[in-house]
């Protein structure tokens, strides 16, 4: 293709571009990505202004409005996909006026504040129902592991008990964890049950993730499952994921995913985070129980189907019914998790009495590659009432929004 050629039709499509009023700044992306074109913004402006006469109408000014432009796109990119239910995001660019390279920026914007947006190849929507696939973790360990597990922290609760979590944190430290799981429920969520509201002092997903990016123990790496209190955000909250909004800020929490999810924690050992639903069963071990059936039933079908050539699931850590128990099933350990919120009012009405602490546990692998031994202890506190007045709750935040029920 000669200049003359390639140059008229980049003006044409410059031209058209200018009619349905898109930004300048967008338009030198989709020539430098449809035109291999290679000028700055700067060169971009003055080629416009020399090749097109009708620019009246054009920002010239690259530096000008700027940041209310961008926060306008943003503004109404979250007005759109809370209307409609999935967009096609070459739509989305022709509604806001904006490239798609633009529109990718804007889903992991939001995506760090906790939207939940899903983008598929070419289609993007906001779920209140599906929760987007996580980074996958790479082996923590060789051949030997200490690792610590708190569970059911619920972080906005009256009844979160911070106190004995540090405590907790203080003797992970002596005994040299790297390394805390938490199986579900890092915040308390939003109604949950009936008369949740009287149980929490934080109501909104932005006050609970504060209390948690404030006052989550450091000197870890947290590795932390989604359970039924966080999913309420995402289920009544638009689309919200807390644990998305908390990992953007805490380059030490690590999401892995709701409900289940395996962790590599040493060769061809995986840990298996559960959050399983339902109360406490008559008997308490008969859900885990039931649980690593299941699970071991499963390894053998990945075996079958050679998917795996080895089982490798060997700790079960639930969450979810605040108790504490522990059992070896087969060559699986798995132990119910305890919790660190102590009895709310909903725990009363039901009789129950939650076992506030965590386990530490101790792991290594023999010469055959199989786990040689390990040790797990249990570390329980006593309840502090209205611990959480003990403790700053609040963050600032750049808020583009109201807060989720505020």
């Amino acid at each position: 293709m000669s200049y003359e050629i390639y140059t008229t039709k980049m003006i044409d499509f410059i031209k058209q571009k200018i009619a349905t009023k898109m930004k300048i700044k967008y338009i030198h992306e989709l020539v430098i990505e449809h035109f291999n074109y290679r000028g700055g913004i700067g060169a971009f402006y003055r080629f416009i202004k020399r090749n097109i006469r009708d620019t009246e109408n054009v920002e010239i000014n690259v530096n000008k409005n700027l940041e209310e432009d961008k926060q306008r796109d943003e503004v109404k990119f979250l007005e759109l996909i809370k209307k409609k239910e999935i967009y096609d995001i070459y739509e989305l660019c022709d509604l806001i006026g904006c490239s798609p390279k633009r529109i990718k920026d804007i889903v992991e914007f939001y995506r760090s504040k906790g939207y939940e947006i899903v983008l598929d190849e070419y289609k993007l929507f906001l779920s209140s129902e599906v929760v987007s696939n996580v980074k996958k973790i790479d082996t923590l360990e060789d051949k030997e592991i200490v690792f610590g597990v708190a569970s059911d922290l619920h972080f906005g609760s009256k009844s979160v008990q911070i106190t004995a979590l540090n405590k907790f944190c203080e003797i992970c430290r002596k005994k040299d964890v790297k390394y805390i799981f938490c199986p579900g429920d890092v915040v308390a969520g939003y109604n949950v049950y009936p008369g949740q509201v009287f149980d929490v002092h934080a109501i909104s997903a932005e006050e609970q993730e504060s209390s948690v990016i404030v006052n989550l123990p450091t000197g870890f790496e947290w590795l932390v499952l989604g359970g039924n209190h966080d999913y309420s955000f995402i289920k009544k909250g638009g689309g919200h994921n807390p644990l998305l909004a908390i990992a953007s800020q805490r380059e030490d929490f690590h999401y892995v995913g709701f409900d289940e999810a395996d962790v590599p924690i040493l060769k061809n050992v995986d840990l298996k985070m559960w959050h399983p639903s339902g109360g406490v069963p008559y008997s308490v071990s008969y859900r885990l129980q039931k649980g690593i059936e299941q699970i071991a039933y499963s390894e053998l079908t990945s075996i079958v189907r050679n998917v795996k050539d080895r089982p490798t699931v060997r700790f079960v850590l639930s969450g979810h019914l605040h108790i504490q128990m522990q059992a070896l099933f087969g060559s699986i350990f798995g132990c119910q998790c305890g919790t660190f919120e102590g009895q709310t009012n909903y725990l009363k009405r039901k009789g129950l009495i939650p076992h506030v602490g965590g386990y530490i546990i101790k792991a290594s692998l023999g010469r055959n590659g199989l786990l040689r031994n390990f040790d797990a202890k249990f570390y329980l506190f006593e309840e502090i009432e209205d611990d959480w007045k003990n403790y700053n709750h609040e963050i600032k935040y750049d808020k583009i929004e109201k807060p989720l029920f505020g």
